[in-house]
């Protein structure tokens, strides 16, 4: 790797008007040449995850661990970080594995919810700055090193916030997450994207950082709700309607039983395969990007909106998507990109698993659109979203070769109508 460079320019003179002592205005000084001083630059490290998906991993995780985490970490200060709830079920077995492999690591807990504002477990309220800070304050306590690793045990909350956990301490520490829910394992630990929330919105603080490593185990699937399998499921047909009619075609076969760890194996494990390229082809075209954001601008918002004080029943992350991808299906259909045989098979096929497919009743239109403003794909007062134009394959331009399409609020606002027409034609409210 070459060293940092290192490029200095000669000052530009500038032609000096004004006697030695004289003042010039503030309009004169500020048509002055800007010179650069330096300039420093350094190749970065390449971004590479490995993703593990095995059934039963974690029974003797003593016998993986050492091949899993990184070759540097094993004399270091090492930091197993999970939920209340999973660490009933699976944090003193991780750790005393752990131990059995002569590691050194300090278990940590964070608050969850067993029964939040969605009706289920979960510790979505606790991914905050708040927490973060906390868990920061007790991993400098103990003690690290720039060797130490990071392993998150649980779901897209413990894997969000511990991704961001490691890009801060000491610039950027050792991460592997044990994925223990069906959304972690489809998709929110199968990124670089590690984020917690913020009072304006979801995901908006955060960082781009690789795990070393992403450990599924489906055999945790197995004490999961219907609700949360299906919560994760929504993000395999997201993939399965952006990219694979097959992949469509083999959940709806087998969602008949979602306890099927063979059925769930191969599902996630097929979601990854299609996720994958997305993330390691980033730059070379905004598919890349647009894909997986497929229904997450309105759905974002839908998903936050849902957790205000006094709302109801809030939804999980990927109800809110599969709302997100109905609607968005409507504005493609305005939009002449899909027909409407294509939204139908939109809601025909979240409505068969079991997910919601229509924007709440008590969550009004104008509030929906206000806090798109704050998906970080609304650029110059317009949402980006992807189409779908069929199963497995999205729009594109012709002729900017772009899938991203900027969208006017009015069209935001027309498919959303839609969407509300169709839910009180169906439930008549």
């Amino acid at each position: 790797m070459p060293p940092a460079t290192l490029s200095v320019q000669k000052a530009v003179e500038v032609e000096h008007t004004k006697h030695a002592g004289e003042k010039q205005s503030p309009a004169e000084s500020s048509d002055a040449a800007v010179s650069v001083t330096a300039n420093f630059s350094r190749y970065h490290h390449k971004m590479s995850t490995d993703v593990i998906v095995q059934d039963g991993i974690l029974a003797n995780w003593s016998s993986a661990v050492r091949q899993v985490l990184p070759k540097d970490s094993l004399l270091s200060n090492n930091y197993l970080i999970t939920d209340a709830i999973v660490d009933e079920l699976y944090g003193e077995h991780v750790l005393s594995e752990m131990k059995k492999a002569d590691l050194k690591v300090f278990k940590l807990v964070i608050p969850a919810e067993a029964c939040d504002e969605s009706g289920e477990s979960s510790a979505e309220m606790h991914k905050t700055l708040g927490v973060l800070s906390w868990v920061i304050d007790q991993v400098l306590e103990h003690g690290i090193d720039k060797h130490s690793c990071i392993v998150s045990l649980g779901g897209g909350v413990v894997n969000n916030l511990c991704g961001f956990l490691a890009s801060t301490l000491y610039r950027g520490i050792s991460l592997v997450h044990i994925t223990t829910t069906m959304m972690g394992q489809a998709d929110a630990a199968i990124d670089f994207k590690q984020a917690v929330n913020h009072s304006k919105g979801k995901n908006l603080v955060g960082a781009y950082y690789p795990a070393k490593a992403v450990v599924c185990d489906p055999a945790t699937l197995t004490t999961l709700s219907d609700r949360h399998i299906l919560n994760g499921l929504s993000e395999c047909i997201k993939h399965a309607l952006t990219q694979s009619e097959d992949l469509l075609d083999f959940i709806l076969a087998g969602v008949h039983d979602l306890h099927d760890t063979s059925f769930l194996e191969r599902v996630v494990s097929l979601t990854v395969q299609h996720k994958a390229p997305t993330l390691t082809n980033y730059h070379d075209s905004d598919f890349n990007e647009i894909c997986p954001q497929y229904g997450h601008a309105i759905g974002h918002a839908v998903e936050h909106i849902s957790w205000a004080e006094g709302r109801g029943p809030a939804l999980l992350h990927g109800e809110a998507i599969a709302i997100g991808m109905c609607a968005s299906a409507e504005i493609a259909r305005l939009s002449g990109y899909c027909s409407q045989r294509v939204v139908d098979l939109h809601y025909e096929v979240f409505q068969r698993v079991g997910l919601p497919v229509y924007l709440p009743s008590n969550i009004g239109l104008d509030e929906c659109v206000d806090k798109l403003t704050y998906d970080k794909h609304y650029v110059r007062a317009k949402a980006t979203m992807g189409f779908v134009v069929e199963v497995g394959e999205m729009y594109v331009d012709e002729i900017t070769g772009k899938y991203g399409v900027a969208i006017e609020d009015d069209l935001l606002k027309r498919g959303l109508e839609m969407n509300i027409k169709r839910r009180i034609s169906q439930t008549g409210a």
